[in-house]
């Protein structure tokens, strides 16, 4: 049923929304019900954050829904929504169809019994000990180093970014529901209204080099109690403090520069006695709980800036408990199963870190979930409507369960390749839609040069590279292409690539969308608010692989191509006599090791030249070389010349025809 929404007069009570309804008090609920679910459907901005428990939210969602329900942006929306409705009638039919069509009518108790079941005790399992994983997460964090140089901030509205979109607010703001992800129009509307035209929202315009300033005092103070905590963000810290503490309350005379130093050299505390056998539990919990509190102090008096911070088991609850307390303060997860049932089962499954809006309503829609615990008790559907990850990941959350370990190793293996772990790198930039090609040519040569400054000092060679491009009407259209030869942006290498290259790339790229687009005579013009350029499909660099100290105890093999047309056993060996003439091939391909005696020297692991073991940047410039993909192509066609006599008699096809 429609409803027109009065404005706020000057005697209006603030807790209290004013409606013009024709009928009764529950289709007045009933009405604000459904705008707060429609609105929580469409926009991330309907969604709460922390500072926002007390306001109105029905109120709010509906200013949010009358101010922007007409937009580009909300009848995109709506089209997205519209496709998550039919997914949800799918398979709310195909639950149904299982139930009608199932020989055994307890196919559920079956499912958990037989597959979900032994799973969850496998996890249960593996839980830590003991809760010192700690998530920080810094209050207000961008908007909050702006109130360090201009302190009235703190006590207005304030919020960085602008109209468009707003980065983050502070927490005077989000009473009246501005957040972050909001367009900064909506946000001052919001504030207007709600404080009566009283109050008005300031916008403060981004300095991303004081973020990343005061980012680096953050985790260099951090990093004093966890040398190997991850920071995924400038403003969010994964730590590990148990090592901490195990040097800490082992050796009671260590001051803490004492246990900083100790942690930062190479030492084994595997050796000494894990705590939980050494202390009681309710010990080290009191110690963890003392020491996160020193460190959040630390934080504030050299930074001035304040955190808040979650302790658990695992870094999925520590993330869920770092916003319980906020601002300033923080929360313990004990590590006993019911402890962690106890935090975990009547949380909104939205707080789960993974869980978005698409996935909230699909839960609901589909099987009436809610809350965690909601979650695990319909575990038997999620593993049959959902794809095994999808299952397997909510099954996980329904107990709150993360494996931890992976920080650990990974924290060990620093000097493994990044693009082995990297999936991609990006850069994207939001502005004003415009419909000018020079313009958008000149805001993507800029995000791609951006991109090639982060792909230097990571030293990654990309092969792939994907454009996205979304358009004023917030339709998004992406394209990639891949090469045969990665970008190479290391000025040190002979073989670099200009980075005007990644640009003709992009260019190229976007001059195909526009004329994609074109032929599909799409109404109105090319108007475009965001562009992006990602590059993926990493190819190893010579900086990040293994050193030549680590190489000379390992025994390389070159490599081999296969002729898929041949019998198994005709392998041809790339015989790499052109570009490295110091020697060929071996028929069985085996490469020799550089001589003991020889200890001045290393050898090429594809063809055995030896160059001196000072000169890394020639023998790296020489083995890109013999890995030149044009280059072993070459190789293999004069390889297969005499594969191709052979195999006449048998009609068998050559790499010729594979090529």
């Amino acid at each position: 049923s429609a409803a027109t929404y009065s404005k706020l007069d000057d005697d209006d009570d603030d807790s209290c929304p004013s409606y013009d309804f024709d009928f009764d008090n529950n289709q007045v609920e009933e009405t604000r019900c459904n705008a707060t679910k429609t609105a929580s459907a469409l926009m991330v901005a309907a969604s709460a954050k922390a500072g926002m428990e007390d306001i109105d939210r029905e109120r709010i969602n509906a200013i949010l829904l009358r101010e922007s329900g007409n937009s580009s942006f909300m009848e995109r929306q709506r089209k997205m929504d519209e496709n998550s409705n039919k997914r949800i009638v799918e398979m709310k039919q195909r639950l149904a169809e299982k139930d009608n069509n199932a020989t055994n009518r307890n196919w559920r108790s079956e499912m958990e019994t037989g597959v979900i079941d032994p799973l969850i005790e496998k996890y249960k399992s593996q839980r830590q000990p003991l809760s010192t994983f700690v998530v920080i997460d810094m209050d207000s964090f961008f908007i909050s180093c702006h109130i360090l140089n201009e302190p009235h901030l703190a006590h207005i509205p304030a919020c960085v970014g602008g109209t468009s979109m707003i980065s983050t607010s502070n927490y005077v703001a989000r009473r009246f529901g501005v957040r972050a992800a909001m367009p900064g129009y909506l946000g001052s509307t919001l504030v207007k209204e709600l404080s009566k035209g009283k109050q008005s929202l300031t916008f403060v315009k981004s300095d991303f080099n004081l973020y990343k300033r005061k980012s680096g005092e953050v985790k260099a103070i951090l990093e004093e109690y966890d040398p190997k905590l991850k920071m995924y963000s400038l403003d969010e810290a994964y730590m590990d403090i148990m090592p901490y503490l195990k040097v800490k309350m082992n050796n009671n005379t260590m001051n803490h520069e004492s246990i900083t130093k100790y942690l930062s050299s190479p030492n084994d505390l595997k050796a000494s006695l894990p705590l939980h056998e050494a202390f009681p539990d309710s010990t080290v919990h009191t110690e963890v709980q003392n020491l996160l509190n020193s460190i959040r102090q630390k934080v504030k008096d050299v930074t001035g800036l304040s955190c808040s911070a979650g302790i658990a088991s695992n870094f999925l609850l520590a993330k869920i408990a770092s916003d319980i307390n906020k601002p300033n303060g923080q929360h313990f997860v004990g590590p006993t199963e019911q402890q962690i049932q106890d935090f975990v089962q009547p949380l909104p499954i939205r707080k789960v870190n993974g869980i978005g809006r698409v996935m909230e309503k699909t839960l609901y829609g589909v099987c009436g979930i809610e809350t965690v615990k909601n979650l695990f008790d319909s575990r038997a559907e999620i593993e049959f409507l959902f794809k095994p990850k999808s299952a397997n990941f909510l099954l996980r959350a329904s107990i709150g369960y993360s494996d931890c370990n992976k920080h650990r190793e990974e924290s060990v293996e620093e000097d493994d390749d990044e693009a082995l772990h990297r999936k991609g790198i990006s850069h994207e930039r939001t502005f004003a839609p415009t419909s000018s090609w020079s313009d958008l040519c000149n805001k993507l040569e800029a995000i791609t040069l951006s991109l090639v400054q982060d792909l230097r000092a990571r030293c990654l060679m990309p092969k792939t590279v994907t454009l996205k491009v979304k358009l004023s009407s917030f339709e998004l259209l992406t394209r990639a292409v891949t090469r045969n030869v990665a970008f190479i942006f290391d000025q040190n290498s002979a073989q670099s690539s200009s980075p005007q290259a990644l640009v003709d790339v992009a260019v190229n790229l976007l001059t195909d969308v526009k004329r994609d687009r074109d032929k599909m005579n799409k109404v109105g013009r090319f108007t475009v608010r965001l562009l992006g350029v990602r590059c993926s499909n990493f190819q190893l660099h010579k900086e990040n692989q293994f050193s030549l100290d680590k190489y000379r105890q390992k025994t390389c093999q070159p490599p081999t191509v296969i002729n898929p047309y041949a019998s198994p056993k005709r392998e041809v060996v790339a015989a790499y006599t052109t570009v490295c003439p110091a020697k060929k091939s071996s028929p069985k391909g085996e490469v020799k090791n550089a001589s003991p005696s020889n200890l001045g020297q290393i050898s090429c692991p594809m063809c055995d030249r030896v160059f001196p073991s000072d000169q890394n940047h020639a023998l790296n410039t020489h083995i890109d070389s013999c890995l030149n993909a044009l280059t072993v192509r070459e190789l293999c066609k004069e390889e297969t010349v005499s594969a191709d006599e052979r195999a006449k008699k048998k009609q068998k096809r050559t790499l010729n025809d594979f090529f």
